[in-house]
């Protein structure tokens, strides 16, 4: 009994030391486990869950698939694989695994929106917006799923209203969440609305700007702050260009 409590207590160590970001602390937990059990299941996909993390997909692969042998895979554990697969260019494989996971009780509305990122990333937007979908049913408050259900909702065709709809409903949710500002000024830009559009960034600090990573939505900000003759913005978003072009 006192070993069983002892691997049970590395099995949560392990997960948290993965889910704080200190993935070399949560693999000496993970190691410790298969030096006392080589057939430790649940160690096995606690470690393809770290490999992924440090962007070793194939050997997330190989321990995932080696852990589901031995014990039924939690969801955040097939999810995981359904992203390795995809980065692994296994998209068949990938999006078996994800489309399963949408109709999953047990799933958590954050879990369901990363679902919904790999079932995109193999080209089943159609999909994903399910996915957003049951995020929404279950937490009705969180501003990403809204947001997430406009973002592909553009990428099938729903009309520009639905779209605008959800992020705005993002933007009520989180207001000091600047990029979905970007998202909306974006959008708003594309169809026309360049006023209001420019009057969605207009308040964004320098610290806002330096925090996107969108290369797509920093070009567009340049163009609607040079239109609204707003030089600082655009040489601040010209620098974060630049920034991410060269890292």
């Amino acid at each position: 009994m006192k070993s069983e409590a002892l691997t049970q207590r590395r099995h949560r160590d392990a997960f948290a030391a993965y889910s704080s970001g200190k993935l070399s602390d949560g693999m000496k937990l993970v190691q410790q486990c298969l030096e006392t059990d080589p057939d430790d299941g649940r160690a096995w996909e606690l470690g393809g869950l770290i490999h992924y993390a440090e962007q070793r997909f194939q050997e997330s692969v190989n321990s995932i698939e080696h852990a589901s042998a031995l014990v039924p895979l939690r969801a955040v554990g097939q999810a995981c694989l359904g992203h390795a697969y995809a980065k692994t260019n296994r998209p068949r494989l990938a999006l078996n695994l994800l489309s399963e996971l949408i109709e999953n009780e047990s799933v958590s509305a954050g879990l369901m929106l990363q679902i919904a990122t790999g079932l995109d990333a193999v080209g089943r937007p159609d999909l994903a917006i399910q996915a957003c979908r049951r995020a929404v049913d279950q937490n009705p408050n969180l501003a990403q799923a809204h947001y997430d259900l406009g973002y592909y909702g553009g990428k099938v065709g729903v009309s520009f209203s639905q779209i605008e709809s959800s992020i705005r409903r993002a933007i009520n949710l989180a207001p000091h969440h600047s990029t979905y500002r970007v998202g909306l000024a974006g959008l708003l830009s594309e169809n026309g609305q360049a006023e209001e559009a420019h009057g969605l960034v207009a308040r964004l600090t320098n610290h806002d700007l330096t925090s996107l990573n969108c290369s797509c939505c920093l070009q567009r900000l340049v163009t609607l702050y040079r239109s609204a003759k707003d030089t600082r913005r655009v040489v601040v978003c010209q620098q974060q260009l630049l920034h991410l072009a060269t890292r």
